[in-house]
Order: structure tokens, then sequence, then C-alpha cells
């Protein structure tokens, strides 16, 4: 998920020296559940089972509860600072966006929580429904090639499909139903404008200030190397990954829990 409207208000490298150390300190500590993750993977049992260690779902839970954590501090300084972040419980104007840049992890976390509650098929038929779209939109792209790098191409998409205005498909009531397992793009958007000037139809949405609070590279190494444990290789794009993970990866089943793997 890319910033959008005005360029990011805020610098982020000139943070104090004390609000900088204590990020590092709580990307340590996601890193460090990260990497107990990753240390918790038994080969055999995931590429033959789809089983993993319980204390695997464990140290994901508490990965992300930190990293959450780190978001939080991150706003309550912003908030000292004079700067008003107007996101809030039943805000969900950015959720017709299509979260990009996703790891593998993350997207099996999500199947983990649909499967949990008992919606899976329902929220495979969804993402289905959006990733047609996001088909029609590239189909509509290639018969009209513009002079554009893969990246900007790619931004231009995005942008089309958030202009459809179509809910995410784990969008309910206007809250997420799968708000402990939401990937990091929907944790890291935020917004200091009116909330409904996020709405893509909204006639202030190009003036909307919004930023995102970026993961460091450290947290996305170790999530990457959490993914090279697992062998996932999906796509990074939130439904497109969600449809190859239910189908190719988990093939409808849950995941496996095993209380002592050993």
């Amino acid at each position: 998920m890319r910033a959008q409207g005005f360029e990011n208000p805020l610098d982020f490298s000139q943070l104090p020296v004390d609000v900088r150390a204590a990020l590092r300190h709580y990307d340590e500590r996601v890193s460090d559940h990260l990497r107990r993750a990753r240390d918790a993977v038994i080969p055999g049992p995931w590429k033959n089972h789809r089983a993993l260690p319980k204390i695997f779902l464990t140290h994901l839970d508490k990965a992300f509860g930190v990293y959450d954590e780190s978001l939080r501090f991150v706003l309550s300084h912003l908030h000292r600072s004079g700067w008003t972040v107007t996101c809030a419980p039943g805000c969900h104007y950015c959720c017709t966006q299509l979260p990009s840049g996703l790891t593998g992890v993350e997207i099996l976390y999500l199947y983990h929580g649909a499967f949990r509650a008992g919606v899976l098929d329902r929220m495979f038929r969804r993402s289905m429904e959006r990733m047609e779209m996001w088909g029609e939109i590239c189909r509509w792209d290639r018969e009209n090639p513009a002079n554009l790098s893969i990246g900007l191409r790619t931004a231009e998409r995005l942008g089309r499909y958030h202009t459809l205005d179509v809910p995410c498909p784990f969008l309910h009531a206007g809250l997420c139903s799968f708000y402990r397992q939401r990937p990091l793009a929907c944790r890291i958007h935020f917004s200091l404008s009116p909330p409904h000037w996020c709405r893509p139809d909204h006639f202030q949405y190009a003036h909307a200030v919004r930023f995102n609070v970026e993961p460091s590279s450290q947290v996305m190494d170790d999530l990457q190397r959490l993914d090279e444990s697992l062998e996932l290789n999906l796509s990074d794009l939130l439904v497109c990954g969600f449809v190859e993970c239910t189908v190719n990866v988990m093939a409808f089943r849950p995941i496996r829990w095993l209380e002592n793997p050993h």
C-alpha cells in the first residue's frame, strides 16, 4: 500500500534520538519472535502434512503484537508533536485499496484467521471476485500500453483498482474480519485528513494527507527468511496471494498445530 495524496509530511529520519532508540528496541523484539518462529519450523511435517508447532503461532502472534505496540508508540509521539491521526475504528475508506508488498507468511497468517473463523470458503470466493477485477485492469493495461517502468505501471494499476471503490473481501460492516491477522500494509497506513477525504470519489481525495510507517529492513528481512523456511512463493498482492495460498499451498485444509512436534 503506497502513500497517496500529498507527499509524506513526516520525516521519520528526524525523530528524536530517544524515539529512534525505542523503535530499534521494538524492531529487535519483533525480529526475535520472527526468528524464533522460523527456528520452530520442522520441514518434514510442514511439507508433507502442513503441520507446524503451536509455538510457531505463539511467536507470530507476539511479533505482530509487538509491531502494533511500536505503531502506537509512534502515533503517541506524533500526537505530542501536534499531529492528529484521524484513523479510528469504523473508518474503512482506505480498505478499497489492494494492499501490495505482502510476504507469504502474512498471507498464511490471514489464511489461518479465515479458516479458524469458519469463513474460508466465503473469503476465497470474494478474493476470486477481486482477483478477476484486478485481471481486467491488467488486461486493459496490456492492450493500452504506456511507456512506464514496471514500478510505475503497477502503481497506476493499483490506483485504478482503488477508484473501483470495491471493499476489501475481508471487510464486514465497516470492520476488518481478521484484524488481528491483518497484513503490515494495512497496519502501517494512516491519515491526517478527515476520514471521508480518503474516499476515492471524494472531491478532496487528491488533497488528503496520508502516510505509511514503513517496516524496518530488519523486520522485512526476517519476514522474508521466514517465507523461505516455509518455501512460500506467493503473489505479494493480497487477494492474489490469498487465492494462491488457499489452493496451491493449503488446498483448503487447516494448518495442523502440533502440541509436541518431537
